[in-house]
């Protein structure tokens, strides 16, 4: 999909309104503005139409950016006193004690006391050693 000035976008508002607001009238009568492919589909104009009548604009609106929550010097001390407590206490439920967000407690285990998440994998069954095993062991030289 070509993308189109805003010159061009009230110029196909204009004729949609011109030619009595039909599609099929419009689209021939805009061809002689553009190549052959880079006119407007018929599905374009639909949502340029629709976004004009329901905004009054043809312009684009900004993306919204979700603003990230500023990690204070608070958040800080709270957690490393939690981690003090409680080493090994898993994220959710620090964060649930904490009254902050995981992600929040994620961040500043990681970015400020330089904690990874890891986990404890068992690679090999560990067998127990029967009693007269270790006592040869102790008894005999290697």
């Amino acid at each position: 999909m070509a993308s189109y000035m805003i010159e061009q976008h009230l110029q196909m508002i204009k004729l949609y309104y011109q030619n009595e607001c039909s599609l099929m009238r419009t689209l021939p009568v805009l061809r002689p503005f553009y190549d052959r492919r880079d006119g407007p589909s018929k599905s374009t104009l639909q949502r340029l139409v629709a976004k004009f009548e329901t905004t009054g604009s043809v312009t684009n609106l900004p993306t919204p950016v979700r603003q990230r929550i500023a990690i204070s010097e608070e958040d800080i001390a709270a957690v490393r006193v939690s981690v003090q407590e409680n080493p090994r206490q898993s994220i959710p439920r620090r964060a649930q004690e904490l009254g902050r967000s995981q992600t929040l407690t994620w961040r500043i285990l990681h970015r400020d006391f330089g904690l990874h998440p890891y986990k404890i994998k068992l690679t090999q069954e560990l067998k127990r050693i029967e009693e007269e095993d270790v006592s040869l062991a102790l008894i005999l030289p290697l």
